[in-house]
């Protein structure tokens, strides 16, 4: 196992050069060297680097409105307000049909045990 790891470590420590040459002149135009690992390196700082600009883009921009989950702040308000007054409607729609309970018992003549509710429900 240890002889492995060893093997491993040296050909990833193995130099290679790459060479573009011009090929009606054979001129060298361009040549670097580079190591297995360095390529490796490399890649992976690229994929780092491009996450990160991705997550940048996604938190600081109207693109995360397009992924699940995240939704515009102006609509939480929106929906917050209508909940509002939603529930004020109800309560006035309870209030009135109490009313008209009560004048429809006078108008009747009939007496209840109970309270009828008032204006708040009470």
């Amino acid at each position: 196992m240890e002889k492995k790891k060893k093997k491993l470590i040296q050909k990833l420590k193995n130099r290679y050069r790459i060479v573009l040459i011009n090929d009606t002149t054979f001129e060298e135009k361009f040549s670097f060297s580079l190591t297995p690992m360095n390529v490796f390196v490399g890649f992976s700082s690229f994929l780092v680097f491009f996450t990160f600009i991705i997550t940048l883009l996604i938190i600081f921009t109207p693109l995360r409105e397009y992924i699940p989950g995240y939704s515009d702040p102006d609509l939480k308000q929106d929906l917050a307000r209508t909940l509002y007054k939603t529930d004020s409607l109800e309560q006035a729609l309870k209030d009135k049909d109490a009313y008209y309970k009560n004048l429809l018992n006078i108008v009747n003549g009939t007496i209840q045990d109970e309270p009828a509710a008032g204006p708040n429900g009470k």
